[in-house]
């Protein structure tokens, strides 16, 4: 009996492999957006920590508001609270030449040990006339090597391009001494004396800032500025945290950003999946009402009969998710690049980190098992004699639109029969136009989110995010009505032979199965956009970023126009199938 059950599950494997495939690349769309998406957030921590620990950036920044700087005592006190190794000393001014306003520092570059400068092009100054200028972004000018720049009226050589881990961020940053203006060049002199001591930098703990702005350090940075302040007074000393560095902090704002976006579409994307499996499986066990039926009066159990097809989607969710893995990871390495639109990234983490990825395929396998069990278990509890009799046809009622005989009358015979069949079979309409409802809620978002990301400053870098939302959301569409068009095909041999036999060209044979799709689909589209809607705000209001006001009448239009295309396309991926149904061997068949 082992054996039977193992030539049994073995066909039907090669029986239903384009069923098996479909599964299986639903399964890639899901997994690997869910977890490639999640796994941005993780990636941006685990690199900015990792940045911030080389670097040794500074917690604190301390700026005197007096002319002369800090004195000798502060200083010393300084030192001793937080020891010479967590404390470093530093001149700063800025000038404001030509509108243009320039930052410049004196450090002593040999003996750096906070907030390290990295070289990116030229070499460190080797004489006193030569200087470093951090490097291009969208506000600082674009300075080359051996340039000559006047400071002070003096002229000196641009020797080396660096960047300061604290201005992190590529976008405008804001004076300290001019209220209201933007950097436009910052330079560094090489100076291991200075006369004044206008800024002291003090790093603490740097397992503090392992998980970015952790409510843990933020308590530490409190307490510790609140002792700064009663020590030094406000009158006399600016105290500014990473809190204040926007680059920093808003590089981890979005990536916190990004991790509620993968939570919230994760849902989405979950219930499209378990929704083309539950209509595959449905139709694979209709269809294996004969075999489910020998197999009971040879005596297998209802568990037995039900593995099978259990392990069939077992085994096209595990092999999805093996597949997903890369396609995940390409698609953290693509987001995550792209916020270097406005932060000059570190090192992208070549660690392969599987949280993420192991628990959304773990939710997918179980719960499409799950279906696949709860599916076929109503089958297995009928007796053989039922199970080999033909399902009774859905007895034909009238639709709505008959009752208005001012529009039913002026349809044509085909569109009758069209709009008739929409509406007798109630669980496919609803599958379809839920489908389609889900995917364009989910390309609305990605449009939506995509409008406020280009209004919003710094929100470019989420674009890269709504793109990739709205190309699996099409792609996942696709997929969802290959495979529902497939299965009414699968459905409906005899009645495509039927009409092939009267004598029905294929175009028209076609339309009659198509134009069903569409409308469904067109329901579907147009009811994405009010749920989308509503979807957005929540989402908005969750991520902290943009509002409905923002989004563009466009996204409104291109929504459906999207959903309609790609089911257009689907559909002609099927044009052939219905073309070359075999009319005899369908005809033959009972139903």
């Amino acid at each position: 009996m082992t054996t039977t059950a193992f030539k049994a599950t073995l066909r039907l494997f090669k029986k239903h492999i384009i069923r098996l495939l479909t599964i299986l690349a639903i399964v890639v769309v899901s997994i690997g957006f869910m977890s490639g998406i999640g796994e941005v957030e993780g990636k941006i921590k685990t690199s900015t920590y990792r940045y911030y620990q080389s670097q040794n950036i500074s917690d604190f920044h301390l700026k005197s508001k007096n002319p002369t700087g800090f004195s000798a005592d502060q200083i010393m006190w300084i030192e001793e609270r937080f020891s010479t190794e967590n404390a470093e000393t530093v001149f700063a001014y800025e000038t404001k030449v030509d509108e243009e306003v320039s930052r410049i520092y004196a450090i002593d570059l040999e003996d750096q040990h906070i907030n390290k400068l990295q070289l990116i092009e030229g070499k460190m100054p080797a004489s006193a006339d030569e200087i470093l200028v951090e490097r291009k972004t969208n506000f600082l000018k674009e300075h080359k090597l051996g340039d000559k720049v006047s400071i002070g009226g003096n002229q000196y050589k641009i020797c080396g391009i660096v960047v300061n881990p604290l201005l992190l961020g590529r976008i405008e940053e804001p004076s300290w001494q001019y209220d209201g203006d933007h950097l436009s060049n910052v330079y560094y002199f090489d100076s291991a004396t200075s006369p004044i001591v206008g800024d002291v930098y003090i790093t603490l703990d740097r397992t503090l800032f392992k998980e970015c702005f952790s409510a843990k350090y933020k308590k530490q940075i409190e307490a510790i500025k609140q002792e700064l302040a009663i020590k030094f007074g406000n009158e006399e000393v600016v105290i500014l945290t990473l809190y204040e560095n926007f680059g920093i902090y808003s590089l981890c704002e979005y990536a916190k950003k990004v991790g509620v976006i993968g939570i919230v579409f994760v849902v989405f994307f979950l219930l499209i999946t378990l929704l083309v499996v539950y209509s595959t499986m449905q139709r694979l066990m209709s269809e294996e009402r004969p075999q489910i039926a020998c197999m009971k009066t040879l005596g297998f159990s209802n568990f037995a009969i039900l593995i099978k097809y259990v392990l069939f989607v077992f085994v096209a969710a595990l092999l999805g998710g093996v597949v997903a893995f890369p396609v995940g990871y390409g698609l953290s390495y693509i987001i995550y690049q792209a916020f270097n639109l406005h932060y000059t990234m570190p090192a992208f983490p070549k660690t392969l980190e599987f949280f993420y990825y192991m628990m959304t395929l773990i939710i997918i396998l179980f719960a499409t098992t799950l279906l696949t069990y709860l599916t076929g278990h109503k089958a297995t509890k009928e007796k053989p004699a039922i199970l080999l009799t033909p399902k009774a046809p859905k007895s034909g009622k009238k639709v709505f639109m008959e009752h208005i005989p001012f529009i039913w009358k002026r349809l044509s015979f085909k569109y009758k029969s069209t709009v008739r069949n929409v509406f007798l079979f109630k669980s496919r309409l609803f599958m379809t136009v839920l489908s389609i409802m889900g995917s364009a809620v989910l390309v609305f978002a990605g449009l939506g989110l995509m409008d406020c990301s280009n209004s919003i400053p710094g929100g470019e870098s989420l674009s890269t995010i709504a793109l990739a939302i709205i190309a699996f959301s099409a792609l996942l569409s696709a997929l969802v009505i290959y495979n529902l068009t497939n299965i009414n095909i699968s459905e409906r041999n005899r009645e495509v032979a039927t009409l092939m036999v009267l004598g029905y060209h294929n175009k028209e044979v076609c339309g009659y199965i198509f134009r069903e799709i569409y409308i469904m689909s067109f329901v579907g589209a147009l009811l994405g956009l009010p749920v989308g809607l509503g979807f957005v705000e929540f989402v908005f209001g969750l991520i902290d970023f943009g509002t409905v006001s923002q989004i563009k009448w466009t996204t409104y239009v291109f929504t459906p126009l999207i959903a309609m295309a790609f089911s257009f396309l689907s559909t002609l991926l099927l044009y052939k199938k219905i073309t070359k149904i075999d009319m005899n061997a369908s005809l033959k068949t009972v139903e």
